[in-house]
């Protein structure tokens, strides 16, 4: 198989034109009337205070415009309860909306981070099966009055209103983005009003439910962000006196309609792709690069056979050329857009496979492939500057994921990828405290075993120059500041030429850099300090899905297996007993996340 029309990695001229008409639209969508727009709201008692749904429906009408709506706003509910609700189901199948507005539990964005998310991406998709022109709109929530003393001891972020506030308008954000979509601001107001407009009370007595005042600033925000109106069009003002109800609408002016581009995700179609061999004969994986955008999938595969999969798996039947094209559309209130992409894949007689000298795989090892007339190679499809018959010092690229291209008498074909992972030796590093407090930190090396073989070579470093009168020790004492590091290499194990290595650094009292040398990190733990649950992020799938948690001491007290590593999962620690652990992934030379057990 062979790449000889790679997927187009810049814009055609068909997309040019797409990304002209769709700027020309935007840009001309305040001048175009927009009277009458139709809104599901989807909430809980902070849509539901003061009816905020009418009272978007009483500005609305009072600037000239109309909006049709309805609700369903139980109290205390989720996103992922909307989703299982059948209330919200009908109300969300009775479809024809413009935008539907999702707001999730006041606390929910920061105390369950990956519900919200995964919350609203699920409820995102079931709108979407509906309605697929319809804009979801979050309702960006605000921070309590004075934060949230309930959760403050796991969260920290939470205990006043400035860090609850702000990490609120992240998670959002953060969501809006992942939808392609578009926010109603109104923490953003409401942050605006607490700052140059504290007069206007915004909470009701419990601090955190919305006021007269708060719910009027969020349906002057909801009306400027789906009609695109200046909010001074609006006369009806809730029974505010006239000085209130200005600063409210100058501030919506403000951070709203003055910014109207800053709350706006939304993302063109990209029909990018690439693809790699399975293990199967002559069979494919597609794979769209999309950078995340929510667009829906028209496949074709050169032979007859389509399919409308985000990532597909086609057998070709007989050996010979094929062109494999994806065109990908969406659209939203001012119309449709579509991207077309295209390459041209080769099956031959020959079938490339890479494989190692030795039984098992190191750091830094050789990638080896059959004899070929000419060779290219590839990190996750993408081309190195490899054109021999081995990759040698294969971790310069990546740790897996490689493949490689061959040609004999002018047929080439691409390998299955080579996804295995390097033997790991075990060995990790921990440094508790910090030496410019006035402590002294034992900076140790860790084996997963829970103890040292003694064959061990070990050599330490403090700002680059050696530490010979401590090597081959298994623990450093730093007592001052300066940046430390520590090598680790065992002559006995299958991989004796493999490096651990681990540096820290100290700074007037304060860790300023801790990184690993080897690797970037690919993973990350909340709440620290925990008491019950252990939330473990992921920025990418690690090759190895298994978690090993170690006590203070270097014992394994607990194995988890089959871990979903798709972003984040969550570990229950309520059995251990409180202390100092660490977790670390089996196979894996990341470094180990440390946490407290309260």
């Amino acid at each position: 198989m062979t790449q000889s029309n790679q997927a187009k990695q810049m814009l055609n001229k068909n997309q040019l034109t797409l990304l002209l008409g769709f700027l020309l639209i935007f840009s001309a969508q305040e001048l175009k009337s927009q009277g009458l727009r139709k809104v599901l709201f989807l909430g809980n008692s902070y849509t539901g205070a003061n009816n905020l749904p009418q009272l978007v429906k009483d500005v609305t009408s009072s600037a000239g415009d109309t909006l049709v709506f309805d609700s369903n706003t139980p109290g205390g509910y989720q996103l992922v309860s909307h989703a299982a609700d059948a209330n919200s189901q009908n109300k969300i199948m009775a479809g024809n909306w413009d935008y539907v507005v999702i707001q999730g539990q006041s606390q929910e964005p920061i105390i369950a981070s990956y519900q919200f998310s995964n919350g609203g991406q699920t409820l995102y998709n079931q709108i979407k099966q509906y309605n697929p022109c319809a804009v979801v709109m979050p309702y960006m929530t605000w921070g309590r009055k004075n934060g949230d003393a309930n959760y403050c001891p796991s969260y920290p972020e939470v205990c006043t209103y400035r860090g609850m506030d702000s990490t609120l308008k992240k998670r959002y954000l953060d969501l809006t983005n992942l939808l392609n979509s578009e926010v109603s601001p109104v923490s953003v107001v409401w942050n605006h009003l607490r700052q140059n407009n504290p007069n206007i009370e915004l909470y009701q007595a419990d601090g955190s439910h919305p006021s007269a005042a708060g719910s009027f600033a969020a349906a002057c925000c909801f009306y400027t962000s789906i009609f695109k109106k200046d909010p001074n069009l609006i006369s009806y003002h809730f029974g505010l006196n006239a000085n209130d109800a200005a600063a409210i609408k100058n501030a919506v002016k403000i951070h709203v309609y003055d910014s109207l581009q800053s709350w706006n995700f939304k993302k063109l179609p990209d029909a990018n792709f690439s693809y790699q061999a399975s293990s199967v004969p002559n069979q494919f994986l597609f794979n769209p690069i999309n950078q995340g955008i929510q667009q829906n999938y028209l496949w074709d595969f050169g032979d007859g056979n389509t399919s409308n999969l985000k990532n597909p798996i086609h057998t070709y039947v007989n050996n010979g050329n094929y062109t494999v094209s994806l065109t990908t559309t969406k659209c939203d209130l001012q119309g449709s857009y579509s991207s077309f992409s295209d390459t041209t894949i080769q099956f031959c007689t020959h079938a490339p496979s890479i494989y190692i000298s030795k039984p098992w795989l190191c750091n830094y090892d050789t990638l080896w492939t059959q004899s070929a007339d000419a060779y290219q190679w590839f990190s996750n499809g993408v081309a190195l500057p490899e054109t021999l018959q081995y990759l040698a010092n294969y971790a310069r690229y990546n740790i897996s994921g490689f493949s490689v291209l061959s040609t004999v008498n002018g047929c080439s074909e691409l390998s299955t990828v080579f996804n295995e992972t390097a033997e790991w030796n075990g060995y990790f590093f921990d440094a508790l405290g910090d030496p410019c407090m006035g402590d002294t930190v034992a900076f140790a090396v860790l084996h997963q075993n829970g103890m040292l073989s003694g064959s061990e070579h070990i050599l330490w470093f403090k700002n680059d120059q050696p530490l010979s009168f401590n090597t081959n020790q298994d623990t450093l004492h730093i007592s001052q500041s300066g940046k430390y590091t520590c090598k680790v290499v065992n002559p006995n194990t299958i991989c004796p030429f493999d490096t651990s290595s681990y540096t820290i650094e100290y700074d007037c009292g304060q860790i300023i850099n801790t990184a690993e040398i080897s690797t970037q990190p690919l993973w990350s733990l909340q709440p620290n300090p925990a008491q019950e649950l252990l939330n473990i992020r992921f920025s990418k799938a690690p090759n190895n899905s298994q978690l090993y948690l170690y006590n203070a001491l270097g014992k394994l007290v607990k194995v988890v297996n089959n871990i979903d590593v798709t972003e984040t999962t969550t570990l229950n620690i309520s059995d251990l007993p409180s202390g100092i652990y660490f977790l670390h992934l089996n196979n894996s030379n990341q470094s180990p996340l440390k946490f407290i057990k309260q």
